[in-house]
């Protein structure tokens, strides 16, 4: 059985039998019970000299007495007589004081002169002094005198098995392996003499912990009936249920004893459980003490990294990185890896459902799906085109064709306009966005170009470009509400300011005559806040049957668990839009929303079996479609088929293949085809030069899934040069970056994060445990590699 890390040892001083310098030891094993026999032993001692002086007194009489017995040898009576004429008498009461008073001056510091007492009390008593003797020493951190005491009685047969024990112990810090194992095999062969002892239990388990038969050693504290060294039996069945990760046994055991200094271990234990609360408190009490000062501020600070508190994690790291530079990458090699939260169908799913609901930017990705695109008509009058939402209603992509064929007669720009919407209404959203992108080259101050092109910006997940020129669309005509309302939720979701302009755009609206429109821009804004309650009004007015109404219908009442009101505006949505995907995810949505996960998971699969999609829609259009529609294939066990569709499609399609091989390489990914994820992506930056920020994080997702971690970091960097805002490429980087060793890299990432409840979608962090027993196993090797 391999050696137990350091970091899951419970106990610090793990290879003593000891505990610490002031508590009762492991290595005084019978303290205790030799208190209870010293004056047996000592008067058992001074009866047998006394028996022996009468024999002497008897037999010299009968000299005397008798003639006849003048030639009996005497020469042996003689030396044994001389012999214990060299031994210093005392009495029995003496030594006894002598012993407490030595046992006193060790515990309250004075360790020489308790020493130099003892050794005195050696030359009246060796039985009684041998084993306490070397007790002392191993105390004090004499390891190769005490085990000389400790060899000296095992030889006068005094406490062999303990005493073989100790020989261990103090061969261990002399890191003597041969001996070690030499008196621990020695203690084992000693062990049965023990077997009427009370403590032959704890013996037992020593042994067996010390030969790493940890099990038997674990058994044999989950039966033992001795409550004697009780402290230390808790602290050793802490350490090994650690080792077999039985995490609450461990809390358990170190909860039986009050002991300060236990709250490094407390904290490292309710760490593994995800109790962060508790596990900082034990770490601010273990700092406030001055204990561990590498290892508890640097677990501190990886813990308030895994609850999300970002600022407070990265003083943390880097005030203990800056004051041990070196020693700091000793304790905690951490290891990057993606949630497997991510990958398991139960648990994607509950994540999901949560998700629909709280998440800012499914909401706003929803409601863009839905949102007009707008052209000028012949008379400057601003027309809504988004699939039913237009003052003149347009409800399929042939109505919209015909609407704007009438509108071809104005300027060249607004043609070009119109040709773009065209592809974006037929879900061909890229193409669009690469129209819109000549022609705002052309008309930089068109305000209702800034804006469609913004839209599709957004509906491809560029989040900082569609902010740029939603801003511009606003800013290019101030009566331009919905860019202004627009650039609010996309600077939101970018992490930037955003507060001002809400403030001017509702203080705007407030002087605008009610109407359908200024409604919806009021419950826009309230959506944007996240006050639901104050969207409720929209629910009680009489709107038009248009998608984004619809949409906002759906929103509302589900936040404000209406469900009926919920279900009634997805299936109208449903029946708008048949085919069309995201309308359908929306009607699962409401209408399974109530179903356990079970049942949940078996109604999409039907749902989807039976249903004929517009694929158009997951091919081709806004990015939203391609997360959604995957995670209900995960969720209903369909993403091999779904896998196998999308590879089939690009290997036969003549069209733009660019969001096809997206959504491959998201799928690959959540099918855990690593490599071939990592692949599409490669090929989607490097050979058709997709590089928005989100794309470019996703490539470092497969990259890191697929374990090419530099490549990921590269990637990673090329993400925070085209947003700097994104937080979760950052957290990402800054993660990757303290698993090579550089913390002051990770440190400079972790503070631009502005969020101190932030928790990545996809990234999370480990101890590398098995680096921590490599290097325990190879310490010189462990020192090349830092």
């Amino acid at each position: 059985m391999a050696d137990a890390p350091e970091e899951i040892i419970i106990i610090e001083d793990s290879e003593a039998a000891t505990y610490d310098d002031t508590s009762d030891s492991s290595s005084a094993y019978l303290e205790e019970e030799e208190a209870k026999k010293r004056k047996i032993i000592l008067f058992g001692g001074i009866a047998i000299i006394v028996v022996l002086l009468i024999a002497v007194t008897v037999i010299l009489f009968a000299l005397k007495s008798s003639k006849d017995h003048t030639n009996i040898n005497m020469s042996f009576l003689d030396e044994k007589i001389e012999e214990s004429k060299k031994k210093p008498h005392i009495e029995p009461s003496k030594l006894e004081n002598m012993i407490a008073k030595a046992n006193y001056l060790y515990s309250n510091g004075s360790k020489e002169k308790a020493l130099a007492l003892f050794e005195q009390i050696a030359s009246y008593s060796e039985a009684i002094s041998d084993y306490n003797l070397g007790v002392a020493e191993l105390k004090e951190k004499q390891y190769a005198k005490a085990l000389k005491t400790f060899q000296k009685a095992i030889a006068n047969d005094e406490k062999r098995c303990v005493s073989a024990i100790n020989a261990a112990v103090c061969s261990l810090h002399l890191k003597d392996k041969e001996n070690f194992k030499y008196y621990i095999d020695l203690a084992y062969a000693y062990l049965p003499y023990e077997i009427n002892s009370p403590l032959y239990a704890y013996y037992y388990t020593l042994i067996s912990y010390y030969n790493k038969n940890y099990l038997a050693a674990l058994n044999s504290l989950k039966n033992s009936s001795s409550q004697e060294y009780a402290t230390i039996q808790n602290h050793l069945s802490a350490k090994i249920n650690a080792l077999y990760e039985n995490n609450y046994d461990a809390i358990d055991s170190l909860e039986k004893d009050y002991d300060e200094s236990n709250d490094f271990s407390k904290a490292l234990l309710y760490a593994r459980i995800g109790d962060f609360s508790l596990a900082s408190s034990h770490l601010e009490s273990a700092i406030a003490k001055g204990e561990q000062p590498v290892r508890a501020p640097l677990a501190l600070g990886l813990i308030n990294l895994k609850a999300g508190h970002i600022t407070k994690a990265s003083q943390l790291i880097k005030a203990v990185t800056e004051k041990y530079p070196e020693e700091v990458y000793k304790y905690y090699p951490i290891t990057v890896k993606l949630k497997e939260s991510l990958f398991d169908p139960q648990k994607a799913q509950k994540h999901y459902r949560e998700k629909i609901l709280h998440s800012k930017n499914i909401v706003f990705q929803k409601i863009f799906y839905f949102s007009p695109y707008k052209i000028f008509n012949a008379n400057q009058t601003i027309s809504y085109i988004r699939k039913g939402n237009a003052n003149i209603y347009i409800d399929n992509v042939e109505s919209a064709k015909e609407y704007l064929k009438k509108s071809s007669s104005s300027s060249s720009v607004n043609i070009g306009i119109v040709k773009a919407i065209k592809k974006a209404l037929s879900f061909r959203i890229r193409e669009a966005n690469e129209e819109l992108q000549k022609l705002v080259k052309i008309q930089p101050k068109h305000s209702i170009l800034q804006y469609n092109l913004a839209l599709t910006y957004v509906q491809m997940g560029n989040l900082q470009k569609a902010h740029e020129h939603f801003l511009r669309s606003y800013y290019l005509d101030a009566k331009n509400y919905l860019s202004g309302i627009y650039a609010v939720m996309t600077a939101q979701l970018i992490n930037k300011p955003y507060h001002k302009l809400e403030s001017i755009l509702k203080d705007s609206i407030a002087l605008e005559e009610n109407s359908e429109e200024t409604e919806l821009y009021k419950t826009l804004l309230n959506l944007n806040d996240g006050d639901y309650i104050a969207a409720v009004e929209w629910l009680d007015k009489e709107n038009k049957q248009r998608p984004l109404y619809l949409v906002l219908d759906v929103l509302i009442s589900t936040k404000l668990h209406n469900m009926n009101k919920a279900k009634e505006a997805a299936t109208k949505l449903r029946m708008m839009q048949e085919r069309d995907i995201v309308p359908n995810i929306i009607y699962m949505d409401t209408h399974f929303s109530e179903l356990k996960v079970s049942k949940y998971a078996e109604s999409v699969l039907i749902y989807l079996k039976e249903h004929k999609f517009n694929y158009d829609d997951l091919y081709y259009g806004p990015y939203i479609t391609r997360y959604l529609f995957i995670q209900e294939n995960l969720i209903s066990g369909r993403l091999y088929y779904l896998h196998q569709q999308l590879t089939a499609t690009l290997e036969t399609t003549n069209e733009d293949t660019r969001d096809i091989e997206s959504a491959l390489a998201l799928v690959a990914l959540y099918d855990k085809h690593f490599e071939e994820s990592y692949t599409l992506y490669n090929h989607l930056i490097d050979e058709l030069k997709v590089r928005d920020a989100y794309t470019l994080y996703l490539g470092a997702v497969a990259s890191t899934a697929a374990g090419h971690h530099e490549n990921a970091i590269a990637l990673l960097e090329l993400a925070k040069m085209k947003n700097g805002s994104f937080y979760e490429s950052r957290y990402a980087l800054a993660l990757l970056y303290m698993e090579i060793n550089n913390n002051n890299g990770a440190v400079i990432q972790l503070g631009r994060i502005q969020d101190d409840s932030f928790q990545s979608q996809y990234f999370e962090f480990n101890i590398d445990r098995q680096k921590l027993l490599f290097q325990k196993q190879h310490p010189k090797d462990a020192i090349k590699e830092n």
